[in-house]
This record gives structure tokens, C-alpha cells and sequence, in this order.
């Protein structure tokens, strides 16, 4: 059920949560030691956002959602995660001055991840996100999201691919992004293109329209689940 929009609302985060997931259907409800997946997302980020919103195109999603007491909204089909938060966005009245695209796929987020998101001031040809230092040992898998930054912290090229050639730490990519109202609908209007479409990394599109991405870098411990491996190290890591 969608809430009630107050002016205190500064910082907005929106769940995408898709139902039909190719390799995992039904992720957003898998199981991790007795909650659902896209609860322990809500209850990661509840205390570091003004507001926590899901957004599916799911009915189960959204009993799941409603029967925790957290706030669930509709969207139907949308072309990607992003697009999926932005008709959120736009259902709710179009709240907060920060939106937050947290992935439901991440069960570890937690307050760390908002502050360090919330600590870089947002600008209008800016969009912010989250990466963390992995050796490149554990890199090889398409679904471990590669990033290539300059030196003032920009994104130059994110990759399924182990990138830099022969580097042997890389930087992981974490799916959560930090925008303003204007970088979201610049975003959005971006659309896709070849590099996006090859990747499958809706973000290229974002940097070969003009938009920067600011990375910040940190540990941010975390697991994307992906695969039933991924989901069983998540459920290994709340039952302990």
C-alpha cells in the first residue's frame, strides 16, 4: 500500500522487486533464515531513509511487503530496475530531494551503505553508487558487476568482464544508486544503447548520455544473490 507523503521526506529509497527472475524465480521471497529476501533488504535500510518503498509487479511480492508493515508499491512491467523505481517515484507524488535505488537482491545493505551514498552531495548530472575491492580471482562471474574509475572517483566503463587487464584487485560494483530528481528522469530518459544492450548494464547508457557516476569505495561487506549458491551464503551468514 502506498503512504502517506510528508513534507519532512528528504531521502526516499525505492526497492525494485521482480518476481520472474531467470536464474532464481521468485527471488525477492526466497527464504533467508525465516524472512523473506526483500524484508531483510526493508529492514536493512528503514532507519537511514526518511521513507522505504517496494516496488513489483507481484502480488505475492506485495502481501509480503504489506504483512511486514512496510510500505509497497505497484508498477507493473518496467524495462528495467530503474525504470522500475521511476514509476515508483512517480505513483507516490514524486517525494524526497535523494532517491535510492537499493537493489532487493542485497540482503546485507545496511545503514553504512546509505551514509556513504548520502555523504556526497547530489548533483543534477550526477548519479552516486557503491563499490567495494575484490582480488581478481573472485571476479571471473559475469554476475560480479566490474567498474574502471578515473581519479576524481568517476566511473569510466562498468563490465561483466574482469577489468583492468591483468590487475590484480578490481573493483566490484554494488547494485545501489543515490539520485536527485533531475539525475533520476535524466536517467530515465537515457534509454538504451549498444553498449548497454551487450553488457546488459542499463548505467552505460547513463555515461554515454553525459551522466557521471560518482563511486564511492569502502568494504561494504555484502552478497548479491544471484544464484541458489549466493542465496544459501546469505542464509549461512544470518544463521550464524
Amino acid at each position: 500500500m502506498a503512504g502517506r507523503i510528508t513534507p519532512s521526506e528528504r531521502i526516499v529509497a525505492i526497492v525494485p522487486a521482480r518476481f520472474a527472475s531467470e536464474r532464481l524465480p521468485g527471488k525477492p521471497l526466497a527464504d533467508i533464515a525465516g524472512i523473506p529476501m526483500i524484508i531483510r533488504v526493508l529492514q536493512g535500510i528503514r532507519d537511514s531513509v526518511d521513507r522505504a518503498v517496494a516496488a513489483t509487479d507481484d502480488k505475492r511480492i506485495m502481501d509480503a511487503v504489506d504483512n511486514a508493515g512496510f510500505e509497497v508499491v505497484y508498477t507493473g512491467e518496467a524495462a528495467s530496475g530503474t525504470h522500475r523505481v521511476f514509476k515508483a517515484w512517480s505513483l507516490l507524488g514524486f517525494p524526497g530531494e535523494t532517491i535510492i535505488n537499493v537493489q532487493g537482491d542485497e540482503p546485507l545493505v545496511n545503514k553504512d551503505w546509505i551514509s556513504s551514498l548520502t555523504a556526497v552531495p547530489s548533483e543534477d548530472d550526477q548519479v552516486i553508487t557503491l563499490a567495494r575491492r575484490i582480488p581478481a580471482e573472485l571476479a571471473g562471474s559475469p554476475d560480479s558487476v566490474k567498474v574502471v574509475i578515473n581519479d576524481r572517483q568517476e566511473a569510466l566503463y562498468f563490465s561483466r568482464y574482469p577489468i583492468p587487464y591483468k590487475a590484480s584487485i578490481l573493483l566490484e560494483h554494488i547494485g545501489i544508486y543515490s539520485f536527485s530528481p533531475e539525475s533520476l528522469k535524466r536517467c530515465i530518459a537515457a534509454g538504451s544503447t549498444a553498449l548497454s544492450r551487450t553488457e546488459r548494464l542499463e548505467q552505460l547508457a547513463w555515461l554515454e548520455r553525459g551522466v557521471r557516476i560518482r563511486v564511492v569505495t569502502g568494504e561494504f561487506r555484502g552478497i548479491g544473490v544471484d544464484t541458489e549458491k549466493d542465496l544459501d551464503r546469505a542464509v549461512e551468514y544470518f544463521n550464524t
